[in-house]
């Protein structure tokens, strides 16, 4: 007895000492408990839409477009979205294009490709990466029947703020802060698609009219827009593309056309495509276009889409 006594003395003090425990540092009960309910995940990547090409041959472009239009391969009436889509034809990429949205991109924004399948009888698209819209010229370089190096020079840079900046801020404000094009060309292209309830219409119509006017503020010098001065500028910028263009076929004189002549007619076809139903009084930023002030710019643009859309 006296030797087990020892030996139980022994193994306490051999055990280690207890500390006690901070109240601040533990997890109360009733959270543990509705975390052991409800644990926490973590969700993997957003998966491709379920609304998948059959067509798993061809490389398939995903932008905003109407149904009708997008199975015809017809222009996007995102300006966006058409660059890529009229930059993919000039590198001459077989491609079909499939309506969405940015929700249901894998990327987050449209446009973006899926790169055909490597078999064409795959009906899956795992292992296929999507190929983002800032990837696409690169993609396009090494899987078109044609390659076409951009000018790298400051120049270049310099007119391509004027497509980025000039043209695009009078593009948002006339597209989304214009009630009367708003109501007649975003909400039917870019809302009423999406959903049939009210509250959740009336809810993305402001999102998109509040993410327009952020960008503009954002490139404004003060933190009131100058509408007067935005659409003075971008009459500018239109003036320096045809001076820049003047009695060429292509811009900087190319032989043949580039990312820069798909950005420009994106924007230019959009501004006087008459389907769209903008509001002629209210849509300043096309007036000169429609004045023919610039028609080199119009003649660039009638080139192209009779070339690779008719």
């Amino acid at each position: 007895m006296p030797q087990a006594d020892d030996d139980d003395k022994s193994q306490k003090s051999k055990a280690p000492p207890k500390t006690a425990r901070s109240p601040w540092l533990t997890t109360p009960n009733p959270i543990r408990r509705l975390f052991d309910k409800f644990p926490l995940l973590t969700y993997p990547l957003n998966e491709l839409p379920l609304r998948k090409p059959i067509e798993r041959n061809k490389n398939t472009l995903f932008i905003f477009g109407r149904e009708d239009d997008a199975q015809h391969g017809a222009p996007s009436f995102n300006p966006t979205c058409l660059k890529w889509q009229t930059y993919l034809k000039f590198r001459g990429v077989d491609f079909v294009t499939v309506p969405s949205s940015n929700h249901a991109s894998p990327t987050g924004s449209l446009p973006y490709l899926i790169p055909a399948a490597s078999r064409s009888d795959s009906t899956v698209l795992d292992g296929i990466p999507p190929v983002p819209s800032h990837k696409i010229q690169e993609w396009a370089s090494k899987n078109g029947s044609t390659s076409k190096t951009e000018p790298d020079n400051m120049r270049y840079e310099a007119y391509l703020s004027l497509l980025d900046h000039r043209i695009r801020s009078a593009w948002l404000h006339t597209l989304y802060l214009s009630s009367p094009n708003f109501d007649v060309v975003a909400r039917p292209l870019y809302i009423t698609p999406t959903t049939s309830s009210p509250p959740v219409r009336l809810a993305l119509a402001k999102s998109l009219q509040a993410a327009a006017l952020e960008e503009l503020t954002k490139s404004s010098t003060s933190p009131v827009v100058d509408i007067e001065a935005m659409y003075r500028e971008s009459d500018n910028a239109f003036s320096a593309l045809s001076e820049l263009l003047g009695d060429d076929v292509w811009f900087f004189g190319e032989d043949e056309p580039s990312l820069f002549d798909a950005g420009v007619f994106a924007y230019i076809h959009l501004l006087c495509d008459e389907k769209l139903g903008w509001k002629v009084d209210e849509e300043r930023l096309g007036k000169g276009l429609r004045e023919g002030r610039w028609k080199n710019l119009m003649e660039h643009e009638r080139r192209i889409f009779a070339e690779y859309y008719q």
